[in-house]
């Protein structure tokens, strides 16, 4: 489909860094499809480039929210279908999040976490990284360029592990 897009003269994905002029805001969104802020309050914006650094570095806990997946991700991902959801932060999904993220991470609310979803054009990683925020960790990184963007810098991809939580 990508190249078809090409052929056509269309853009075949969404630009990772694109400044769309969404003011900043802190709230989830139920609506996955839309233009998203370049930064979030509490977590910190990565980039391809960084994130590929940052995974040999410091060994983040790397959490896909599974949506638009055909099963494959970064390399060490974990799968959390509809982490990435909309709702509140008092919710049922927060509260499930809340107990894998304390056997994710040891209950060390230090340790880096990664929040990836689809693209810049999609607010499942951002909602997974407000969430994540939420819950106290401290250092939350939101890959805004997603999947897509890894996938189009031609970075290695591995089967996703998806967990039950």
């Amino acid at each position: 489909m990508q190249e078809a897009l090409r052929v056509a003269g269309e853009r075949d994905h969404a630009v990772e860094d694109a400044d769309f002029g969404v003011p900043v805001d802190a709230q989830l969104h139920s609506e996955f499809a839309g233009l998203t802020t370049t930064t979030l309050p509490g977590a910190t914006t990565i980039r391809t480039t960084d994130l590929a650094k940052l995974l040999t570095e410091s060994r983040p806990v790397v959490i896909d929210t599974v949506s638009y997946s055909w099963g494959r991700s970064i390399p060490g991902a974990i799968g959390l279908s509809y982490s990435g959801v909309g709702g509140s932060f008092s919710d049922a999904v927060q509260d499930r999040l809340r107990r894998k993220l304390r056997e994710l991470t040891d209950g060390n609310l230090d340790r880096p976490i990664v929040a990836v979803g689809w693209n810049s054009e999609r607010f499942d990683g951002r909602n997974l990284a407000l969430r994540l925020v939420a819950l106290g960790h401290t250092q939350v990184y939101w890959y805004r360029g997603g999947r897509e963007s890894w996938e189009v810098n031609g970075l290695p991809e591995k089967e996703l592990d998806v967990q039950p939580w």
